[in-house]
């Protein structure tokens, strides 16, 4: 078993069920949200419990559920760009620019010893320094 398959069948499924059982009507979007942020933050406190790695877990968590929005409402308002042989590369082309971009940036959590020492790169990088 992966670590991504035991948190999915320990933590994140029983998350969602508790919470989708509980009284209050919680909306699915916010269900998700919360569901996929805080395994993503316990995934990166398995690396090592410090800040840098919450916020990997914070990061990749809030790239997966903007990820599943998008998908979600590129289906339903944009359903003619899935069914083009262009429309695919498209989408497919800007899915893996996006995607590797938003997870390399990630990976400076892991790399770097502080988050002070994040921002002052991600600074740099976007010329804001």
């Amino acid at each position: 078993m992966t670590l991504t398959q035991w948190f999915r069948s320990y933590f994140f499924y029983p998350l969602t069920r508790l919470i989708r059982s509980s009284e209050n009507g919680v909306p699915a979007g916010l269900l998700l949200l919360v569901a996929q942020i805080s395994t993503m933050i316990l995934i990166g406190l398995w690396h090592g419990v410090t800040a840098g790695f919450a916020l990997w877990g914070l990061w990749h968590g809030t790239g997966l559920f903007i990820q599943n929005r998008w998908s979600d409402y590129m289906k339903t308002h944009m359903p003619v760009w899935g069914k083009s042989a262009a429309g695919q590369l498209i989408l497919s082309g800007a899915g893996i620019f996006l995607t590797f971009n938003y997870v390399s940036l990630g990976w400076l959590f892991f790399m770097l010893p502080a988050p002070e020492n994040v921002w002052n790169v991600m600074l740099v990088l976007f010329g804001a320094a």
